[in-house]
């Protein structure tokens, strides 16, 4: 009997180490994923695809450039770039949020990893859109909005 609780305590171990290291693991690339360009010089990151055009009825915030619009059916994602460092990301979340919601949004939820990506969640007119700021490249951030 002791010798079965010792296996089973042994394997219950070795089940949360394993876990606890692949969590370890995946946040670490994914927290470099995020910031792999953020020292980079911006010569080839902040730059205009194509020629985007900000959908009906959205203002990007002043100081922002429109870098790419992409659609997934109904579904308009902008990317847009604007000065800032990884120390500025929640900051600009925030002053886009601010701007939206002087446009007539609502901001109803907010999440950030200082120095890696802030996120909001915001609502108009009964649809939910979100906003995400990442490192684009030194001196600049990537802001993604998703418009619904």
């Amino acid at each position: 009997m002791g010798k079965r609780i010792l296996i089973a305590v042994v394997a219950v171990a070795v089940i949360i180490g394993i876990a606890i290291g692949g969590w370890a693991v995946f946040e670490h690339f994914d927290h470099a994923g995020k910031i792999k360009d953020a020292g980079k010089p911006c010569g080839g990151l902040d730059v205009v695809h194509g020629t985007p055009s900000v959908p009906a009825g959205f203002t990007l915030p002043d100081g922002q450039k429109l870098l790419q619009v992409q659609s997934q059916g109904k579904t308009q994602i902008l990317y847009a770039s604007t000065d800032g460092g990884r120390n500025d990301i929640v900051n600009v979340r925030d002053q886009v949020t601010q701007a939206l919601t002087a446009d007539g949004y609502k901001v109803t939820h907010t999440d950030q990893e200082p120095t890696y990506e802030a996120e909001a969640t915001v609502s108009k007119n009964g649809t939910d859109d979100t906003v995400q700021v990442q490192p684009l490249c030194s001196g600049r951030l990537r802001v993604r909005y998703i418009l619904h």
